[in-house]
């Protein structure tokens, strides 16, 4: 009597399935609902995408309450418990029809059980989000480095070029290429940085600096630039700015860059003028405030909102051409620096851009004691003979070999060796002595990296010591960081500039001339 009550009650409540680990049907006792033997049990409905993941979990049997299903048209509460086979790769589901239950008692459960399940789908959702990001960063990346190695090449052989018998057409048409080369890093530069934005990925670093450096710098390179057009280029820095300020000078620098060639791109007649003021005395911390104004062609008062947007430009005139990156970032900087973006303009008559970014306050503000260093150039003048430093470069690209090559040639204080992978480079300074290596760190059978760190553990003291100089067209933080953990003193990115290297070179060598001075005294 007992048995017939119970197996009654159960086929009028309870409903066993079998399923495989790809959701097949492989059994059911449709007692509850009819599904089809080897049918997909999410087509049933989507809860059941739930049930591949179970086989993931160390638990073999778990409980779903409340879970809501429309069938035959009414709307049904079942609890389900499942029991996971994981040898035979199968989960038995137990699928209880407590409809009555729900709907007059626990009808909370069933809010609770939908937040799981949209729980669930908002984590997938994100994983996948998280991967086609990741994905769009290492391909920027990639680009970047592709593109940057042969501008490398082609900026640099420009720069030999230019010192060699060219008449001024030549020049002229050299000087075009090297800046569409340069806009095209300028781009790529641009790309990486919105994409580290949208990730999250670029933080403010705040550090002191020379303020007053900086602007003077800026009035320099813009005075030349306007005078190149016949404009007026007009520097207003207040005199009560301290000397040293704590800051992001990097992103800083960005923000001035692009709105002031914005500036003097499209102005061609008239004035452009950088005011930087200040209307505190605060000793700790003050509001900067910047200000480019030009007498430009102005923008369009219906597009004033729409400039700061990634990939905009105005049509027909492009009004801010290029990546149509360049505002955008600036947005996103001041933004970033709990700042604020103003613009005003009238077409035709100019524009204003406006900002203001609180900066702290250096407690030292001496002026650093620059350390001269006297660079042992014997170029062909027939002087004297000096101590030639003998460098190693490992670099795997024929072409850029030859443009290193061709640039210590003009140099008359070092000679250049190279190797064409981290082995050789590790070889080589074995067999060799050496002052200074220069490191590509993308080469094969072993890269910059690894052979820093082989340098940096070797027996032999001296190797261990040499200084090390990424040159790399690899430019993402995380490299810069991967670098100096291996053991790199510094960092240079292609396209190389032959000024900025041989100073690297020069002071790095300084350093480690004075170190082997102090430990021999020692």
């Amino acid at each position: 009597m007992l048995d017939k009550l119970r197996q009654d009650f159960l086929e009028k409540t309870t409903q066993i399935l079998i399923l495989d680990n790809t959701n097949r049907v492989l059994e059911t006792d449709n007692s509850l609902f009819y599904i089809k033997r080897d049918s997909d049990i999410t087509d049933f409905h989507p809860f059941f995408h739930v049930i591949s993941s179970l086989f993931e979990d160390k638990r073999n049997e778990q409980k779903f309450y409340c879970v809501q299903m429309e069938v035959k048209g009414k709307t049904c509460f079942y609890d389900i418990r499942t029991v996971v086979d994981s040898e035979k790769k199968q989960i038995v589901l137990f699928i209880e029809d407590l409809t009555d239950h729900y709907k007059t008692v626990h009808q909370i459960k069933q809010v609770r059980n939908e937040s799981i399940i949209n729980f669930n789908i908002t984590q997938e959702l994100n994983h996948e989000l998280n991967v086609q990001r990741g994905f769009k960063n290492k391909f920027l990346a990639n680009v970047s480095h592709e593109i940057r190695t042969p501008l490398n090449s082609i900026l640099g052989f420009l720069s030999v070029l230019e010192n060699t018998s060219v008449d001024r057409e030549q020049l002229d048409l050299i000087s075009i290429i090297k800046e569409s080369s340069k806009n095209l890093v300028s781009i790529v530069d641009d790309l990486l940085d919105i994409s580290k934005i949208e990730a999250g990925r670029l933080e403010i670093k705040n550090k002191r600096f020379n303020f007053k450096k900086f602007t003077e710098s800026l009035v320099k390179t813009y005075e030349l630039q306007a005078e190149e057009k016949r404009l007026k280029f007009v520097a207003d820095i207040g005199a009560n700015l301290p000397r040293f300020l704590i800051g992001d000078q990097l992103r800083l620098n960005q923000i001035l860059i692009n709105l002031l060639e914005n500036a003097l791109k499209y102005t061609h007649q008239g004035t452009v003028m950088l005011r930087v003021s200040t209307n505190s005395r605060n000793m700790r911390r003050i509001p900067v405030t910047f200000e480019i104004k030009d007498t430009g062609i102005g923008i369009p008062k219906e597009h004033l909102t729409t400039i700061f947007e990634s990939f905009t430009q105005l049509e027909k005139r492009g009004l801010f051409g290029g990546s149509g990156l360049g505002l955008s970032i600036v947005k996103q900087l001041t933004q970033l620096m709990d700042s604020d973006l103003e613009v005003e303009s009238v077409e035709g008559e100019g524009s204003i851009f406006k900002f203001t970014i609180y900066m702290g306050v250096s407690h030292d503000q001496k002026e650093e004691k620059e350390v001269s260093i006297t660079r042992k150039i014997d170029r062909k003048s027939g002087g004297a003979k000096k101590k030639k430093y003998r460098i190693l470069l490992g670099e795997d690209i024929e072409v850029n070999q030859l443009l290193m090559m061709r640039l210590f040639a003009d140099e008359g204080s070092y000679s250049l060796d190279i190797a064409k992978n981290g082995e050789q480079v590790v070889l080589f300074l074995e067999k060799y002595q050496y002052d200074l290596v220069l490191m590509d760190l993308t080469m094969p059978v072993m890269d910059g990296y690894d052979a820093a760190l082989r340098i940096r553990n070797h027996t032999d003291k001296k190797i261990k010591k040499i200084p090390i100089i990424a040159l790399t067209a690899r430019t993402t933080e995380e490299e810069r960081e991967a670098a100096k953990e291996s053991g790199m003193n510094a960092y240079l990115t292609k396209p190389v500039n032959s000024e900025v290297l041989f100073k690297t070179i020069d002071r790095l060598l300084h350093r480690y001339k004075n170190k082997k001075t102090q430990e021999s005294v020692k």
